[in-house]
């Protein structure tokens, strides 16, 4: 079946935002564990080694959150990636009772590389778009992703 019949075929479906998100993250974890793989990380891995680089170290509580995970799965994801050597835990000066996660300088080259291998596998994956159209849907995406949580809470 061809793409634009596949849109035909899913019916109702192809105006469910739930579904197409799904569609689209299904086809986004993809692209990222194939590009990730050689980096010997998966899309949440990867995702973990960054926000600890970009941030310069985050609670596992916040990085949960960032990350959608229960507390149970970071904890087990930071224990992967530690492993590796990509980052470290370390007591919040502030508050002992707190565990910062931290990247350790190869983890940093680590997200820099897979990062930039990513940029380049989106690129080509949405090379279809126009720059005002990938603008756009990026805007909208981290509106989506970041803006729009407490939503309910507003009304």
């Amino acid at each position: 079946m061809a793409q634009g019949s596949d849109a035909r075929a899913a019916g109702r479906l192809a105006g469910n935002p739930g579904f197409l998100s799904a569609r689209f993250t299904s086809v986004a974890a993809t692209v990222s564990n194939r590009v990730l793989a050689p980096f010997g990380l998966r899309a949440r891995s990867y995702s973990l080694v960054e926000v600890a680089a970009a941030s310069g170290g985050l609670s596992q509580r916040d990085i949960g959150r960032i990350l959608c995970l229960d507390k149970a799965h970071v904890v087990r994801l930071v224990d992967q990636v530690a492993a590796m050597g990509l980052v470290l835990r370390t007591r919040d000066p502030r508050d002992g009772r707190v565990w910062l996660i931290r990247a350790t300088p190869r983890g940093a080259e680590v997200a820099e590389e897979a990062g930039r291998a990513l940029d380049e596998a989106f690129a080509q994956l949405l090379r279809r778009l126009s720059a005002t159209e990938l603008d756009a849907t990026m805007t909208t995406l981290q509106r989506l992703a970041f803006d729009l949580e407490d939503s309910d809470d507003q009304d």
